[in-house]
C-alpha cells in the first residue's frame, strides 16, 4: 500500500506501550490517519476471514479494494446522497485519491552552533483532567542532552499544561547544560510568558513568575514551531499522560521516541 498511500514509517508501527497506536495516529496528518485506519481495518477483516477458514485474497486485490473504498468515501464527502444515487458525479478517474507529497520544511529546526534547543509540549484531556508535559533538549547536531516527561496534577486547561512544560523544561535545561537555550513550542501564547507580561496577572501567574526567574540565570530565546515540527515533545507529553508516568533520561532517548529522534532533524547544510 505504500506505493499508493502515504503511511507512517515501519519503525513507528510497533507496539511501544499502552495506547501506542493512538500516539502514532496523533502524529499523522488527516489523509495519512484515514489511510492508516483503513488499512488496519482491512488487516483485521482479513484476519477474521482466515480464522473462519476463508482463503486470503491476492495482495493486489486487497490494494484495489482499499483504493476503491477510499474513492467511495471521498465521493461521499464531496457529493450529496441524491447526487450519488442519480449518478451526478465526475467519472471515477476524476475522484481518485492522490497521495499527497510529504510536507517539506517541517522537520525540527536545529539551533545555531553553540546553542541548545529545548522543545516542549503540554498534553491535556478535558474529559478526565489528565495532563502531562514533554521536554527534550538537543544540541546543534541533534544529539539528546536530556528527554523528560512528567505528569501534572490539578491542571485546568491546555495553556496551563504548555506553561508547565516551558517552566519545567527550563529548570532541567539549567541543570544539565551550560549553553544558551532556544525554547521551542507550538503555543505562541505560552511562549509569550518569556517576553511579555500579559499572563502575569492571570491564573497562571505563579508559572509565569517561575519562568521569568529562570530567565535571570541563562539566555533563553523563544521560537514558535509548527505542530509538525514539535512531534518529539508532543509524543513525550502524550505518552506521559496516557501512561501516568514521570521520568528523565540523560544523554539518550526513552523508548517511546527513540525511533523518531534520528528521523526528526533537518540535515546539516555543509557550505
Amino acid at each position: 500500500m505504500r506505493t499508493v498511500w502515504r503511511l507512517p514509517s515501519q519503525e513507528l508501527l510497533q507496539d511501544s506501550g499502552k495506547e501506542w497506536l493512538l500516539n502514532v495516529l496523533a502524529n499523522c496528518d488527516d489523509h495519512m490517519r484515514d489511510c492508516t485506519i483503513m488499512l488496519i481495518w482491512r488487516i483485521w477483516s482479513l484476519r477474521s476471514d482466515l480464522t473462519h477458514g476463508k482463503d486470503d485474497p491476492p495482495v493486489t486485490a486487497t490494494s484495489d479494494f482499499l483504493q476503491s473504498y477510499m474513492n467511495s468515501l471521498n465521493l461521499c464527502g464531496r457529493f450529496s446522497t441524491d447526487d450519488i444515487l442519480k449518478g451526478k458525479m465526475p467519472v471515477v478517474r476524476d475522484a481518485i485519491v492522490e497521495v499527497p507529497a510529504p510536507p517539506t520544511g517541517l522537520h525540527w529546526p536545529r539551533p545555531p552552533l553553540g546553542w541548545a534547543a529545548l522543545s516542549v509540549d503540554g498534553a491535556f484531556m478535558q474529559e478526565d483532567g489528565s495532563a502531562a508535559t514533554g521536554m527534550i533538549l538537543r544540541d546543534h547536531e541533534g544529539s539528546v542532552i536530556f528527554a523528560a516527561y512528567r505528569c501534572i496534577f490539578n491542571c485546568n486547561d491546555a495553556l496551563e499544561a504548555e506553561l508547565h512544560a516551558i517552566m519545567q523544561g527550563m529548570a532541567l535545561a539549567l541543570q544539565h547544560s551550560a549553553l544558551p537555550i532556544v525554547v521551542q513550542s507550538d503555543s505562541s501564547t505560552a511562549l509569550g510568558a518569556l517576553t511579555g507580561d500579559s499572563l502575569s496577572r492571570s491564573a497562571y501567574g505563579h508559572l509565569v513568575l517561575e519562568i521569568k526567574h529562570h530567565l535571570q540565570d541563562r539566555e533563553f530565546v523563544p521560537s514558535k514551531l509548527k505542530h509538525e515540527q514539535n512531534r518529539i515533545a508532543h509524543r513525550l507529553a502524550l505518552y506521559s499522560r496516557t501512561e501516568s508516568t514521570t521520568a528523565v533520561w540523560l544523554g539518550r532517548s526513552p523508548p517511546c521516541i527513540e525511533e523518531l529522534v534520528p528521523l526528526d532533524c533537518n540535515p546539516i547544510i555543509m557550505e
